[in-house]
């Protein structure tokens, strides 16, 4: 929204097997269509079809699950390839994440999730363009949900990143822990089993400073993008 310097589509493509009711392995890909960019307001992303990332992820439902059913904990592991040209040129090899899934269902409304997931960053040059690369990084994911009828559902996802940079002399950010704060909140109405529309949002800009030292609430959610949505599933 911040300058409103582009308009795009944001998609995303998966293929994948199922082993079992609760163990499935798939392929993932995300693309973006520019279709509006104003150089007025400093937009230069470009026009047209532009790979972004793309990985392998597992995932493991229900590693854990409570008698009453309402407690669970499943896993997904994710390794991402290098398609995203800014961080391949940059030096990108791979990323490994591990996300473990702590689900609540309070009642037929209102459920929880909690995510942690620890990250690793393979690259092979410690620094790009006078910025550093990041080695390790924390993710903490607090989401809460609402089927506000059988068809309409809120979630309203917080997360936390906690990045430590590689060590690169000369650059601002060497050695440096980097967070950020964001909010990813959906509104989706699922048309049959197959499809879904919804609207959402999420900032660019973190809701605090890197270095923890003071909110920016306001900068961060001005600093975002709006969606509407479509999902399909074949």
């Amino acid at each position: 929204m911040k300058g409103q310097d582009s308009f795009r589509f944001e998609n995303s493509a998966q293929l994948g097997y199922a082993f079992s009711p609760v163990f499935q392995v798939v392929y993932h890909q995300d693309f973006w269509m520019n279709l509006y960019n104003s150089q007025l307001v400093g937009g230069a992303d470009g026009l047209g079809l532009i790979a972004q990332d793309g990985y392998f992820d597992w995932f493991r439902d229900r590693v854990f699950q409570s008698q009453d059913k309402s407690l669970t904990l499943s896993y997904e592991g994710r390794l991402y390839v290098p398609t995203f040209s800014s961080r391949r040129e940059a030096g990108m090899i791979t990323a490994v994440r591990n996300y473990l899934i702590l689900g609540k269902k309070f009642n037929d409304v209102v459920s929880a999730t909690l995510v942690e997931a620890p990250i690793v960053h393979a690259y092979s040059q410690s620094a790009h363009n006078g910025k550093a690369n990041p080695l390790v990084e924390n993710r903490v994911t607090l989401e809460v949900a609402f089927n506000l009828t059988s068809k309409l559902n809120f979630s309203l996802p917080l997360a936390w990143s906690a990045t430590k940079m590689r060590r690169a002399p000369g650059t601002t950010s060497s050695d440096a822990v980097q967070n950020f704060v964001w909010i990813n909140p959906e509104l989706s109405y699922a048309v049959d089993s197959n499809y879904a529309l919804g609207v959402g949002y999420y900032d660019t800009t973190s809701l605090i400073k890197s270095d923890f030292s003071a909110f920016q609430v306001g900068e961060g959610l001005e600093d975002g993008v709006v969606q509407c949505f479509l999902r399909a599933s074949l």
